[in-house]
């Protein structure tokens, strides 16, 4: 068994996704998610993670199921069944180093990939859709504002990620009834009679997210 991890992080207006590059065959040079085997002792959550801090230097990082691939023919050497993950970062807060048998590390658009080896494009596409179907449920994506934010800044990363516009009157609608959303009291700067900053009660948005 393997773990196979699709690590998406927002940036600026980007959804991107991080990407490590094979040293060795097979697809040696060709570019995959991030994974490798799981070790006797392990769970695959266990090998997620590891695999996560080992080969790309990624620590602390909240992992959500996605699916298992039994393809016989997924791997051209041998049978390999693997499980996935995502999770959803800031890509600022990690530094991610290749390490083990990998030479390149890099956070590459999803609009803007590569060719992938193995059966990765179908488990990243999976991913995606599993996270797009994670944020209309949960406020996944509330820890990738900054400080302060207007609900217009709130609603733009959501759709960002979505890759859909969302109506302003129901987003705003089901936002405000979480009581992790704090009003500062305070309007953006700059702007003539500015809309209001709100920031989160991080204890609160973390039981949401438990």
């Amino acid at each position: 068994m393997t773990a196979d991890c699709a690590i998406f992080g927002f940036s600026g207006d980007a959804l991107r996704v991080l990407l490590v590059r094979r040293a060795v065959e097979p697809f040696k040079g060709v570019w995959l998610l991030p994974g490798g085997a799981m070790q006797p002792d392990e769970t695959l959550e266990d090998t997620a993670t590891h695999l996560l801090r080992n080969l790309v230097n990624v620590e602390n990082v909240p992992i959500h199921q996605v699916a298992t691939y039994s393809s016989p023919d997924r791997h051209p050497v041998r049978r390999v069944i693997t499980t996935s993950y995502f999770a959803l970062v800031s890509p600022e807060d990690h530094d991610p180093i290749a390490r083990e048998y990998l030479d390149r590390v890099k956070w590459c658009p999803v609009e803007q990939l590569p060719e992938l080896g193995f059966d990765h494009r179908l488990i990243l596409h999976d991913a995606y859709e599993a996270l797009k179907d994670e944020l209309r449920q949960q406020p996944l994506a509330f820890h990738l504002l900054p400080d302060s934010f207007t609900l217009k800044e709130a609603q733009e990363v959501y759709e960002s990620i979505l890759g859909e516009e969302l109506d302003r009157r129901n987003f705003r609608r089901k936002i405000l009834a979480y009581d992790f959303l704090i009003n500062t009291e305070q309007k953006k700067p700059g702007v003539k009679g500015g809309p209001e900053l709100y920031r989160i009660d991080d204890a609160k948005l973390g039981q949401y997210l438990q």
